[in-house]
């Protein structure tokens, strides 16, 4: 019963996915919602590591001295000239992510400018990547969503851009963080239209 069930229902449905992969492009199917507009490739190349320190709200260094920066969105800054809302979302960080294990995500960049990776960090190693795992498990998402960072689009590394952008456009809307000092933020980000 089983080979016939793999002959008679998975084997056509598989092949019509890979069909359709290759006539229309994983574009198009994503479009169609045949598979996630944020397929990042594949859920095992996400490393597993700790945070051992929080540099400000978008940068930390893990255990084992790599620093990294977390990718598509900006908090304001702590050190130098210091910004409205740094210490909040330094604080925020320091709270969710210090001392604990999470997963990481790379997009298409290695490192920025600085030698530090660049890299979505996750809670959990999430099951699926879709809009509520990365409202609920990705911190670059939270953050955004309780107004203690702004979108910061940074070609090439922009697979979350789009929601990033909205998730940001309803903390602002919703006066959340550093939407309650301006409605333009108070780091430099991309910008929200009105």
């Amino acid at each position: 019963m089983r080979r016939k069930t793999w002959n008679n229902r998975i084997l056509p449905g598989l092949l019509l996915v890979l069909t359709l992969t290759f006539v229309f492009g994983k574009d198009a199917l994503k479009e169609l919602g045949l598979i996630s507009r944020f397929d990042s490739g594949g859920l095992e190349d996400f490393a597993a590591v700790r945070v051992a320190q929080v540099i400000d709200g978008d940068t930390v260094r893990l255990s084992d001295g790599t620093t990294v920066r977390m990718v598509g969105m900006n908090t304001p800054e702590t050190s130098g000239e210091p910004e409205a809302y740094g210490e909040h979302a330094k604080a925020y960080a320091r709270e969710v992510l210090e001392n604990r294990t999470v997963y990481l995500e790379r997009d298409v960049s290695e490192t920025d400018q600085f030698g530090r990776a660049l890299r979505y960090l996750w809670l959990d190693r999430p099951e699926r990547i879709d809009e509520e795992s990365i409202r609920k498990s990705m911190f670059n998402a939270m953050a955004l969503a309780e107004g203690f960072a702004q979108p910061y689009t940074f070609p090439p590394d922009v697979r979350y851009a789009d929601l990033f952008m909205e998730i940001a456009t309803e903390a602002r809307d919703e006066g959340k963080g550093l939407w309650s000092i301006s409605r333009q933020g108070t780091t430099r980000g991309t910008v929200i239209p009105d």
